[in-house]
């Protein structure tokens, strides 16, 4: 790869392990939805008290996101297809790119009567974030000398990486807590069982170098910093062993447990006294619906791995010939610690354990029913953590306001979910419901020839009653 050298230097601390399963409540489409069965737990789990379906099987649940402002979405057919092409934006910009990712197996609703439901799921999710300050790039930037030349005039680089994955047990209880003719305000909570499964971090703090120029040879020599990294030393076991069934089975053993817990309630207010004799097989009418939940509390804990530590340079300069040599050769982090190791006149051990904690936030949710298959939908997010800026390792949600109008019966639906990003990027969605099967792209843009790398998508694999005489009303009959 072209850039090679540069990106080892530039993110030499930020460990990505993008093959781990993984990620977030991003699926747009159902949020709302009295359709959404156990789906509309992991948004707020007092909407399954709510649910149409008496119960609701989920075989497959998957979704991504990602928001960068630096890769290009055609770096992905390059790679597939082993052909070059630009991967990063040139310029001189800040660097970003966060990822969020999450799966759900065999994951099960069931409504008990009319004022209690249960839940249970099985997840994995997984959270990426790179930041970087301001510097310049250009393609045509081939050694790490090129790029010291292009950032001569830049006062010095900084970096920061989170990386966490996590699988959990989802167990969700939600109940009827007030109830009128035209009213009903249901409370619901998940405990959430995980593993932490893989964790790392990394920080480059004023890393400054200057030019040397002699005669007509110009060098560049690195004079100040501080980096550190640490990740879990579970993983070592796969570095070490590779995946084998012993291995793997090591790997889960050593990963810490921990609990977490998302808190919601939700108000549905009916119309008129006149609409109980007119129940439809769609589930009663309803004016609007109001959701509130506090997601993901808690946080994942790891064992530092001991091939990690803090580097900083504050006496001896270092030369970029020696910066390069430092990387030649280095083929696991074992081999990186020692590198850094030798050109660092400052190396200290890290804490024997370390936390980063859920991207904790708060979703406040509005659906309209205009008709009896028309919906509008409003949601905003308020984040309690920003991995950015924290002093702590923190991951974070991306979304912040998303108005989502669909058009959904029992068995169809179609729905275009409007975005506006945490970092002001507006994304257009689609989503389309055929039965037990929705699926949806995030934002219709990353179609465009030339589009930045931002959007995602996800599916959804639901069994539930699919029969309109199994719905006589708004919670089934139970009698």
């Amino acid at each position: 790869m072209r850039l090679k050298q540069i990106l080892l230097f530039l993110f030499y601390l930020i460990l990505i392990h993008a093959n781990q399963v993984g990620s977030a409540q991003q699926y747009h489409a159902i949020h709302g939805s009295p359709y959404a069965g156990v789906s509309g737990a992991f948004n707020n789990p007092a909407s399954i008290g709510n649910s149409l379906h008496r119960w609701d099987f989920q075989l497959f649940s998957g979704q991504t996101s990602i928001y960068t402002n630096t890769i290009w979405a055609q770096s992905l057919k390059n790679a597939i297809t082993n052909r070059p092409g630009d991967y990063i934006k040139d310029g001189f910009q800040s660097r970003n790119f966060t990822t969020n990712s999450d799966l759900s197996l065999f994951s099960a609703m069931y409504r008990i009567n009319k004022k209690h439901a249960v839940a249970i799921a099985f997840r994995g999710k997984m959270y990426n974030h790179i930041y970087t300050n301001e510097f310049n790039i250009q393609d045509t930037s081939t050694s790490l000398r090129s790029f010291f030349k292009l950032n001569r005039t830049t006062p010095f680089l900084e970096s920061k990486s989170i990386h966490v994955g996590w699988g959990e047990l989802n167990l969700t209880y939600a109940g009827a807590l007030l109830e009128t003719d035209n009213s009903r305000l249901t409370v619901g909570a998940t405990m959430q069982f995980s593993k932490s499964l893989i964790g790392g971090f990394s920080k480059m703090n004023k890393a400054r170098f200057r030019e040397n120029i002699n005669g007509s040879d110009t060098s560049y020599t690195s004079t100040s910093g501080v980096g550190e990294y640490g990740y879990s030393a579970n993983y070592d076991v796969l570095q070490q062993f590779g995946a084998t069934s012993a291995s793997i089975k090591s790997f889960l053993n050593e990963a810490k447990s921990a609990i977490g817990l998302t808190v919601g309630l939700e108000y549905v207010k009916y119309e008129d006294e006149t609409y109980l004799d007119r129940r439809n097989y769609s589930g009663r009418v309803y004016n609007y619906k109001i959701g509130f939940s506090i997601v993901d509390i808690g946080s994942q804990k790891f064992n530092n791995s001991q091939y990690t530590g803090r580097f900083s340079e504050n006496n001896n300069g270092i030369s970029d010939a020696a910066i390069a040599r430092a990387f030649n050769g280095v083929n696991n982090t074992r081999d990186l610690r020692d590198s850094l190791a030798v050109i660092y006149d400052s190396v200290q051990v890290l804490p024997p354990t370390f936390t980063i904690e859920n991207p904790t936030r708060a979703i406040v949710n509005f659906d309209k029913q205009i008709n009896a298959n028309f919906f509008v939908n409003t949601q905003m997010v308020i984040h309690f953590s920003n991995a950015k800026n924290a002093l702590k390792q923190k991951s974070n949600d991306y979304s912040f306001v998303t108005i989502t109008p669909r058009w959904e019966t029992l068995n169809w639906g179609v729905y275009m979910p409007i975005q506006y990003t945490r970092d002001g990027q507006v994304w257009t969605g689609l989503a389309v419901k055929a039965g037990p099967v929705i699926a949806g792209i995030h934002r219709l843009g990353i179609l465009k020839q030339g589009s930045l790398l931002n959007g995602g998508g996800y599916i959804l694999l639901n069994i539930h009653p699919f029969r309109k005489k199994e719905m006589k009303s708004r919670i089934d009959c139970f009698e």
